[in-house]
């Protein structure tokens, strides 16, 4: 639209309310206009020209040298006619001005100014003349801004009818800074200026200055945040805001004269700002900026543990607690519970992600430390073989599910050196390897058979586990993890049953001996009988059935409709190929090898850790895959266990002699097969019909195997990986049940927790809160943070956040209720007084999994609002 065309439209709105009498409102408009910038334009706007049919019989008056005659014209000549009377120039005082009777009886007097025009056209008509009257005055200061049509546009968009002073110039700020429509808060404004400062730019600052906005910024940052109150800063900018908002946060936003309440304002943005993981980035960037201009090195330096585990906005804090923690753990100063609290406290801090590996290690480190000396007095109450192999399923496989654990963190390594902790830990874990093995060598010395009474056979796993199933006419699935340790699958096992409509169970079975794969695999297999292969006295027969190989192991499965797949060539069928397998038979045994393929390989050994994780990912992707094939009975086991250290084996730790006998066919580290082997002291030697195998050719079939985790020297293999002998965690083989559930019973979520409302109402500035989690984090109960504030209702239903957020996390396993409750303080900030005597509520959201946004729950506590006493800073935006 034109300019003309807009003047055109006010006119004829002006002219509208005429009734066709001499002294009705609308017939005459004195249009005054100074500079004269629509004389050109006048002929076009009204008079028998005009573009707007409306103004088509309004007489246009060219005041210039006549009033009196002007006058004559509309009072007697034309009474009823409209007159436009165009006015150029400065107006005459009252006194000398003719025209005044007649300006005060149809006025007010009309202009075309830009200003006007915008507050006329473009923002609320409903508004009063009083706000109209604002708008002006404030638009008069700060013309830049109105000379952008986009920001004017921008700004209309805004506006309400009833915005004040303080609300239009905050939506004129929200318009430069290009915020959100809705967002023009302080807290908007300043995470805007924020975010532009920690880029190296200040156009957004800048620009509120050129439009003359800046008093009104900085008067309201001083009022509502209390940032620069004595007012000492002639000039400020947005670095002095910085450096003063993380000094204050760093001080727990209190100082010598003030306390909390005083900076409730900027605490409760500054936690939105923080918590907030989309903004995250920006107060890391400008935490540190700050940290060099502040000068907090000696102070950082100059806390201990706990001190310095209550803070968390620079990156040095976490620095210096890397290294004290470090060094605790060399010098034993730090028990494993402050450790694991200290770590687990960090997991929501500013900096984790940077430190999350160092974290990992010590973490790892700790509790590795803790569970060994732990074991120690369990190990040495073993006192038979039957009391050894419930122990370590009951409590010992956890030393080396720290172990494993806390080696896969040291190889991924850190951002500092902790060598002497590592090198300690490795040195106490093989020590308790060989303590443990010493134990359960006695016992197993007394062994005249392979067996343990009370302990399931592996021979007997498909008896026992497959074949009643089967008989029922239901299917099943089995998947035989190579090596898959029992540490390995209790962890699979835990994530399993973690998942919704997901059951699994453990056990254990007493593992073959010697415990290496042709052996294992083949014990797995539908067989009564087994012997070593006369031809290599290595693989094995299944009543007198080759089982070397897949295809061996599918033609003995064949005989009870079974089939086998290897696990690579399963992950890479498509869904009507998997499911056509599936349907073909009525029992499915599946291979998998991850973890033996790594630690078999002199080249590889050392990651046979990371195979462990592989292989629980992959586990985890194979049940899917048979669950989408419709079997909901499955069974994850092993062949054997294994042992490993991540250091090379010590002359002890070699055996100093060697096998001998008629014949020695295998010589592998943990075991010897031969014939009439003789026995030894430094060996335990069974017959082949004492560990359940035959010996069709009457060859004299034996077994040695080294005694404790000794080892035996031969060219070739690797040495720090190895299997095949008795220690318990080669021979404690698992069996992991699973069963995928169709009701929602079976739903992993979220644990529970309850708010204990003491007081139904806040008479002061804070208000503690106690919150409980209702029970323990496990199997498919799972931890979860929450970020929980006070907010103000309006009638209309529009919350306000009157309060702090406060992260709490709900992560407890203890059994106890009285270790399971959060604390929380939560500060009320200045709009709480808008609040004051009426209910507001206690809100708790977390994220969403998988994104940034947050949800609100459900769980809510409702509080009266009642101070004495409150302050009207007068700023509000």
């Amino acid at each position: 639209m034109s300019t003309a065309e807009q003047v055109g439209r006010l006119l004829a709105a002006r002219f509208a309310g005429y009734d066709g009498t001499v002294y009705g409102e609308g017939r005459v408009v004195f249009w005054h206009d100074e500079h004269g910038e629509f004389v050109d334009l006048l002929d076009e706007i009204a008079g028998p020209q005009a573009a707007d049919e409306a103004l088509r019989d309004v007489e246009v008056v060219r005041l210039e040298r006549n009033p009196f005659a002007v006058k004559c014209r509309i009072l007697l000549e034309r009474p009823t006619t409209k007159f436009l009377v165009y006015l150029t120039g400065k107006l005459p005082a009252d006194e000398d001005n003719w025209m005044l009777d007649l300006e005060l009886a149809y006025g007010p007097m009309f202009t075309a100014d830009r200003l006007s025009m915008i507050v006329n056209e473009m923002f609320p008509r409903e508004a009063s003349a009083a706000t109209r009257d604002t708008w002006l005055a404030i638009m008069q200061r700060t013309k830049p801004f109105f000379d952008d049509d986009d920001l004017v546009a921008g700004l209309a968009e805004r506006l309400h009818k009833d915005d004040d002073e303080r609300a239009f110039q905050a939506k004129m700020i929200a318009v430069l800074l290009g915020l959100p429509a809705g967002e023009h808060s302080l807290q908007a404004i300043w995470r805007a200026l924020l975010a532009q400062y920690s880029q190296d730019d200040t156009d957004g600052i800048e620009r509120i200055a050129a439009m003359g906005l800046a008093d009104y910024h900085w008067s309201g940052t001083r009022g509502i945040y209390r940032f620069d109150a004595a007012r000492e800063l002639e000039h400020p900018t947005v670095k002095d805001f910085a450096l003063w908002l993380f000094r204050l946060a760093w001080n727990g936003f209190a100082d010598a004269e003030h306390g909390l309440d005083y900076y409730a304002n900027i605490r409760r943005d500054f936690d939105m700002w923080r918590n907030d993981p989309r903004f995250a980035p920006v107060v890391r960037t400008l935490a540190e900026d700050a940290f060099a201009d502040l000068s907090l090195t000696d102070d950082i330096i100059g806390m201990g543990l706990d001190e310095l585990a209550s803070h968390d906005l620079f990156r040095a804090v976490d620095e210096q607690l890397v290294e004290l923690l470090y060094t605790g753990l060399g010098n034993e100063s730090v028990t494993d519970d402050d450790v694991q609290r200290i770590v687990a406290s960090r997991r929501y801090g500013l900096w984790y992600d940077e430190f999350a590996k160092d974290y990992a290690i010590i973490a790892s480190a700790s509790a590795l430390r803790a569970r060994l000396r732990a074991a120690r007095p369990v190990m040495e109450s073993m006192s038979s073989v039957q009391e050894g192999f419930r122990l370590y399923t009951s409590d010992l496989y956890r030393v080396d599910a720290c172990y494993r654990r806390f080696i896969a963190a040291w190889k991924v390594g850190g951002r500092f050196s902790g060598n002497m902790v590592a090198e300690r830990l490795e040195q106490e874990y093989a020590r308790y390897q060989a303590d443990l093995g010493v134990q359960w060598q006695a016992q197993i010395s007394k062994l005249d058979e392979w067996s343990i009474d009370g302990v399931p056979a592996q021979t007997d796993f498909y008896t026992r586990n497959v074949k009643k199933v089967t008989d029922a006419g239901r299917k099943i699935a089995v998947i035989i993890s190579d090596a898959l340790r029992y540490e390995v699958a209790a962890e699979f096992r835990e994530r399993l049953d973690a998942q919704s409509r997901w059951n699994a169970t453990l056990e254990a079975q007493l593992g073959v001996l010697p415990s290496y794969t042709q052996l294992g695999m083949a014990s797995l297999l539908p067989q009564s009988s087994l012997s070593l292969n006369p031809s290599d006295h290595y693989g094995v027969l299944a009543d007198g059935n080759s089982t070397t190989g897949l295809a061996a192991r599918e033609a003995v499965l064949a005989s009870v409709g079974g089939a086998a797949v290897d696990a690579e060539d399963l992950l890479k069928m498509k869904r009507d190929e998997y499911r056509e397998l599936v349907k073909s038979c009525s029992v499915l045994y599946v291979y998998h090898n991850v973890i033996d393929a790594v630690g078999d390989k002199a080249a590889s050994e050392s990651g046979v850790f990371d195979a462990c994780a592989r292989a629980i990912d992959e586990l985890d992707a194979i049940v899917k895959r048979l669950a989408n094939a419709n079997v909901t009975n499955m069974i994850v086991t092993a062949d054997h266990g294994f042992l490993y250290q991540d250091h090379d084996v010590a002359d002890a730790e070699w055996l100093s002699v060697g096998p001998s006998g008629d014949a020695v066919w295998v010589r592998k580290r943990r075991f010897v097969i031969g014939s009439n082997l003789a026995p030894k002291p430094a060996f335990t030697t069974f017959p082949a019909a004492r560990v359940g195998l035959g010996d069709p050719e009457d060859e004299g079939v034996t077994i040695q195997v080294p005694n404790g985790i000794h080892r035996l020297r031969i060219s070739g293999d690797g040495v720090r990986y190895v299997h095949g002998g008795a220690a318990l965690p080669e021979i404690v083989v698992p069996v992991v049940h699973i069963n995928k559930g169709r009701s929602a019973s079976g739903d992993a979520r979220a644990v529970e927790f309850r708010i204990l409302q003491n007081t139904d109402r806040i008479t002061t500035g804070q208000i503690t809160v106690d919150f409980l989690q209702t029970e323990p984090v496990g199997g498919k109960i799972s931890e979860r943070t929450v970020l929980a504030g006070l907010w103000g209702v309006e009638p209309g239903g529009k919350a306000t956040l009157i309060s702090n957020e406060v992260p709490l996390a709900f992560a407890s396993t203890s059994n106890d209720a009285a270790d399971r409750h959060v604390p929380a303080t939560f500060l009320l900030a200045g709009e709480a007084d808008r609040f004051n005597n009426t209910v507001i509520e206690l809100r708790l959201a977390e994220r969403i999994p998988g994104s940034s946004q947050m949800r609100q729950l459900d769980i809510k506590a409702e509080y009266r609002l009642q101070r004495g006493f409150v302050i009207d800073d007068g700023f509000d935006f």
